[in-house]
């Protein structure tokens, strides 16, 4: 207690011992010490300080700015304008007290006056300007209006040391600043497009300010509108096309991004005449590469597709053929799937491609993932299971240790397994990889699939469980299927302590996985008879419509969405019903107009969905945005 008391009173005497020295410095600094009254609230002592500090030049810079807002908080105009008038025959080149002076002509309401005063000031910079090496003064003198709040005056000089230079792309790096902070952002797209041929070598600070501001899809419209206006007035300079190509990639408009990676090749193409066609193959076909592989992440594989194959055909000898000759059987793969019904002969043909590419490629692990490709579909559209397990069991024979393919084939072995009824032989080979890449991205996938046998078993506790921690996956997409399936249990479980119908959802979803589609509708029509208020309702019809259409009648397939559309709009699957049936008036049933006409109640009615985007981009291609 005896310490306690004494640490008290050796604190108290630190702070006492402190305060004193820190007046004692006051007093021998007076410029602190008006500084201090100033901050304190003391205006009118300050004032004294300050008038007497002023008659001293060396005080100015540091009791200026304090003394200045004191005099227009006190309404002292006429004080201020003797001040800094004074303060201007000391300092005549500076140009925060000239601006100053503008400012009390401004608080004295003589509008006129501070109008002519600020003009002055950039005439005479301006003029200084002629000489290349005053250019700074301008920088100088824009930035200082810019800290004053005088933004248009800011603008002004800028422009105005630019006219004096006839130099129109002088400063549009500035201008853009300026603009964007003034949230004009038509102005700053088309200083920053100024900025972007003068310095090209700085065209993706460009681009990054862009994608930093330009949030909105209307603000990307008008970056494609001033862009095309740019590229006439500029004759076709190839910055302009590479920014274009940019834009319509951040619109996901992949089809026109491809167009315009087309023409700026054809341009590079004439450019570089007399080079051969191996030097021309290293240095051509980047922005075509670039847009088949953001195309085919993004699900387009149709743009895609076309992309890889003008690599291959126009530049055979590049490096980026083999990687072009990759993909373009990899967005075939996904047009043959997406397309309804499966073309059993396209399937065929393509397992044909993937032998062919196999016997050419020089890279093992490629030609293995070729293999593994022709496996499913050999097992999925083809249904010639005993083929599949007999490539895959190959596969996950090859002695090269622990790899992405072989774990890959693995729990495609696995599912293949499930699809030709063993279970028991999938649960071994997920639980395998799950143990081999544990915490990688491949452990969560075999995690997943586990979880979603369990489920297909009716042991949803425990798929629960897998999927509450696989919730916290860092893979976003596995992540996401995680989520989507344990809210899909916990809906449909919550109220039915038997889990009875959760379980006939489930066993209708193993029986579509093993390719017994006519069987599943049946039973899901059961579902609908059976259990007509139950939650799971909308979830029935959604799957029901997919079926219909893998099975190629589009019709049923709207029939049973709009089940959905007209009664279940407002649960979970309501934005996802609509999308797909526009999709269906789409690209099944060849109905622009209806399609549009979904689109337009999808955006309107769901504006937060997921699908707003893509519904966006298929509305405006319909149009003939494109």
């Amino acid at each position: 207690m005896i310490m306690l008391i004494s640490m008290r009173r050796i604190v108290s005497a630190l702070t006492l011992v402190l305060i004193t020295v820190t007046l004692a410095a006051q007093s021998s600094d007076p410029v602190a010490l008006a500084n201090e009254y100033y901050r304190q609230g003391d205006l009118e002592k300050a004032e004294e300080q300050y008038k007497k500090l002023a008659r001293n030049k060396r005080n100015v810079t540091r009791i200026h700015d304090n003394y200045f807002k004191l005099l227009l908080t006190i309404q002292d105009f006429d004080g201020a304008e003797k001040y800094v008038k004074n303060v201007l025959k000391q300092f005549p080149q500076n140009y925060i007290y000239e601006i100053d002076l503008g400012i009390v002509y401004q608080a004295q309401q003589k509008e006129g006056a501070a109008e002519k005063h600020f003009d002055n000031i950039i005439k005479k910079v301006a003029k200084k300007a002629r000489d290349e090496r005053k250019t700074n003064d301008v920088r100088v003198l824009a930035q200082t209006f810019f800290e004053k709040n005088l933004r248009e005056k800011a603008l002004l000089t800028y422009e105005k040391g630019r006219e004096a230079l006839n130099r129109p792309s002088l400063f549009s790096l500035e201008l853009a600043n300026a603009y964007r902070l003034m949230n004009k952002k038509q102005l700053m797209i088309k200083e920053y497009l100024t900025f972007s041929k003068s310095q090209p070598q700085n065209l993706n600070y460009v681009k990054n300010s862009f994608q930093r501001v330009l949030r909105e899809p209307a603000d990307l419209d008008t970056l494609e509108t001033i862009l095309y206006d740019f590229m006439q007035e500029a004759d076709g300079d190839p910055i302009y096309n590479e920014m274009l190509i940019w834009t319509h990639l951040q619109q996901k408009n992949f089809p026109a991004a491809l167009r315009q990676a087309y023409a700026l090749d054809k341009r590079n193409a004439r450019v570089q005449t007399e080079e051969t066609p191996r030097e021309r193959a290293r240095n051509e076909g980047e922005n075509i590469i670039n847009v088949g592989l953001i195309a085919y992440r993004n699900s387009d594989y149709k743009t895609a597709e076309k992309a890889f194959n003008y690599i291959i055909k126009d530049y055979p000898e590049s490096p980026s053929s083999r990687l072009a000759k990759k993909y373009v059987l990899l967005s075939e793969e996904e047009v043959v799937k997406a397309s309804y019904p499966v073309d059993t002969a396209a399937v065929r043909e393509l397992i044909a491609k993937y032998d062919a590419f196999k016997g050419q490629s020089r890279d093992l692990f490629t030609a293995l993932d070729a293999q593994r490709r022709k496996a499913l579909l050999h097992a999925f559209y083809l249904n010639e299971i005993p083929e599949s397990i007999e490539i895959l069991s190959d596969l996950v024979s090859q002695p090269v240790g622990k790899h992405r393919i072989i774990a890959e084939s693995k729990m495609d072995l696995a599912d293949i397994y499930l699809l030709d009824k063993q279970p028991w032989e999938s649960i071994l080979l997920y639980a395998q990889v799950e143990r081999m890449f544990k915490d990688e991205p491949l452990g969560y996938q075999a995690k997943l699939k586990s979880a979603k046998l369990s489920y297909f078993k009716g042991e949803f506790e425990l798929a629960q469980g897998h999927l509450d921690i696989l919730k916290l996956a860092t893979s976003r997409e596995i992540a996401n299927d995680a989520l989507n399936l344990s809210i899909l249990i916990k809906n449909n479980t919550v109220f039915d302590s038997t889990d009875v119908v959760m379980q006939e959802y489930a066993n209708i979803e193993l029986m579509l996985f093993q390719n017994q589609k006519q069987e599943a509708l049946n039973a899901l029509d059961d579902m609908i008879e059976k259990y007509p208020q139950h939650s799971i309702v909308d979830e029935v019809y959604f799957l029901k419509a997919k079926t219909y259409r893998e099975l190629g009648d589009a019709g049923k397939a709207v029939e049973a969405l709009n089940k959905i559309n007209e009664g279940f709009y407002f649960e979970i699957l309501g934005d996802d019903a609509l999308f797909l049936t526009a999709v269906i008036h789409e690209d099944d049933l060849k109905d622009p107009e209806k399609s549009m006409e979904l689109y337009t109640e999808l955006l309107n009615k769901f504006p937060g969905s997921i699908f707003v985007s893509e519904a966006r981009k298929r509305f405006r291609e319909l149009r003939g945005d494109f």
